[in-house]
């Protein structure tokens, strides 16, 4: 399933058991839902079955994938990251993670060359292609930085506290 697949069914609200069953095939299975509504009840039900919704991926963590041809590597500390992907970074999870999924992943990550390099990155080409990206394999990183990266800012923050001490310091004392 496709990262825009688990946006699509996470945007359904408000429709009522049989509705959000004949939609969630729809999407997952990419027929049309005038194909599914005139379905039996016991068909929609039995593909429904088959999709096993309720069933989260584990899929393990792989930091290495390619996409449309490029390579890319998932960020695995804080020391990878660029500044300014950083604090975007904090302004994209404040809103809803699987709507957000292909913008933080996009962030995350970074383009690589065969020999594993880091090479020139196009964060809006990203963006625009990442929701088409397998969602199983992004599911296990998500949770794993929603979950790290509070921590994250923390740790950020406790840093930046001690440097801009130190440079005062510096300044103070004339060694600047």
């Amino acid at each position: 399933m496709k990262i825009s697949q688990i946006q699509e069914l996470a945007s359904l609200k408000d429709l009522n058991p049989i509705e959000q069953m004949a939609h969630e095939v729809s999407i997952c299975l990419n027929i049309p839902f005038s194909d599914v509504e005139i379905w039996t009840m016991d068909k929609l039900q039995a593909e429904h079955k088959k999709l096993k919704l309720d069933h989260l991926p584990d899929k393990r963590i792989g930091y290495k994938f390619s996409h449309k041809g490029r390579r890319f590597r998932l960020v695995k500390n804080a020391k990878e990251m660029s500044a300014h992907h950083f604090i975007e970074l904090q302004e994209v999870v404040k809103g809803d993670m699987i709507e957000s999924l292909h913008q933080v992943i996009a962030l995350l990550s970074y383009r690589v060359d065969w020999f594993g390099r880091k090479i020139e990155d196009d964060y809006q080409w990203k963006v625009d292609n990442f929701k088409d990206l397998e969602a199983e394999q992004f599911y296990g990183y998500a949770l794993f930085f929603s979950a790290l990266f509070p921590k994250l800012l923390q740790a950020t923050l406790t840093y930046l506290k001690a440097e801009n001490k130190e440079v005062r310091e510096m300044f103070l004392d004339g060694s600047l």
